[in-house]
């Protein structure tokens, strides 16, 4: 990406945008009660975001911190109508594919339990890996942060472009691949391991059997639990956050950033079970992202007529 190309975020609002219209036809066709509270915060959050990113791009101008204020709204909102649309999805009776992904990853010369098994002997490894695993949103916006204060707002859109991206498309492949991962399973429990917690491996599995019994009653978008199995988002947006943080060009920040994004495509099918193949396809979905996210960015739709937005008026900035 070239420091003369402009670029905009309305690549990343047209994907939030289809996946809002994508989640309120499944809602009209099959209603999930969502709690009215949550959606309140959830509303909140976002409107002073946007609030605030409106001021700082009309009013007094500062466009680095008006995109990022962009950036973190667009977080807020996808991860919430996401993480609704794979409730969505992972409702019904379908067969569910652990078995499969097993073979694959047998297939790949891989066998997930000896793998867990050299890690929790290795109690050296497991914190370093469980804090990774748990790092990934504080990834996110430490990127959010470096590439805005160094104005690198084209790289920033990428990655978050990116991000949705490969969260839309892992989501959609997931409704056809209902999975409970490793520990769930294979029936492991903290007894079974010296070191090792698997409660991120099987926290989802009281949702994920409500939703497949019909018998849950309401979600709370503050209380959702990540519920995808294959492909593995975790591993996808670690991908992503690899590459965003390789493209800071900020030593300190490129290196340990890229360590902590690798630590956490690790730590994947060790703290959240999920099989190799889980992580393969994300990460495989996420370079397929990035690829599209370097030209989707430069998209700006034709809008005659219209002499201003919240978005028109960084265009200039935006090559930094």
């Amino acid at each position: 990406m070239t420091k003369a190309s402009p670029t905009s975020d309305w690549a990343s609002w047209a994907a939030i945008a289809l996946l809002a219209a994508v989640v309120a036809l499944l809602q009209c066709a099959a209603p999930l009660p969502i709690a009215g509270d949550s959606v309140a915060v959830l509303i909140a959050a976002s409107g002073t975001l946007g609030a605030v990113a409106f001021f700082y791009r009309h009013v007094r101008r500062h466009d680095p911190f008006a995109t990022m204020c962009i950036a973190l709204m667009q977080v807020l909102l996808f991860s919430a109508l996401a993480a609704v649309l794979s409730y969505f999805l992972a409702r019904g009776e379908g067969p569910l594919w652990d078995a499969t992904f097993t073979r694959w990853d047998h297939a790949f010369g891989l066998d997930w339990l000896t793998f867990v098994r050299w890690i929790d002997s290795h109690p050296h490894i497991v914190l370093p890996l469980r804090l990774a695993y748990a790092s990934l949103v504080l990834q996110i916006i430490a990127l959010v942060v470096v590439l805005g204060f160094s104005a690198r707002l084209s790289q920033l859109r990428a990655v978050m472009f990116a991000s949705i991206l490969c969260g839309i498309v892992v989501v959609g492949i997931s409704g056809l691949f209902p999975a409970i991962s490793n520990f769930a399973y294979l029936g492991l429990t903290g007894a079974d391991f010296r070191h090792l917690d698997p409660w991120a491996g099987t926290i989802h599995m009281p949702h994920l059997g409500a939703l497949r019994d019909g018998t849950i009653e309401i979600i709370r978008l503050d209380a959702m639990q990540g519920i995808v199995t294959f492909p593995s988002y975790h591993a996808g947006l670690s991908t992503v956050t690899m590459w965003g943080f390789w493209l800071t060009r900020i030593g300190w920040v490129r290196w340990p950033g890229i360590t902590l994004a690798a630590a956490t495509i690790v730590a994947t099918p060790v703290d959240g079970g999920h099989y190799f193949v889980d992580v393969f396809a994300g990460m495989v979905i996420a370079l397929a992202s990035m690829a599209v996210a370097v030209r989707a960015v430069r998209w700006t739709p034709a809008r005659p007529g219209l002499t201003a937005s919240p978005f028109r008026r960084s265009r200039a900035v935006s090559a930094r």
